[in-house]
């Protein structure tokens, strides 16, 4: 697989990460009352939307 083509597969996946932690709060979890389930979930998906976004900066040169 070249650069270009792993870059875009993990700014598809920073796109998917995203658009799930808006959809998983307010569709499957949105029977539980308790405010630490959505809490853990946004606070895994933003490390590892951190991890994708060093993977696609890591080439960057000035």
């Amino acid at each position: 697989m070249n650069r270009k083509n792993a870059k875009m597969l993990w700014g598809a996946l920073i796109v998917f990460l995203i658009l799930l932690s808006y959809i998983l709060p307010y569709t499957i979890m949105s029977g539980i009352q308790a405010w630490y389930g959505s809490f853990l979930l946004w606070g895994i998906i933003g490390i590892l939307i951190i991890v994708a976004n060093i993977m696609v900066t890591r080439d960057w040169r000035e």
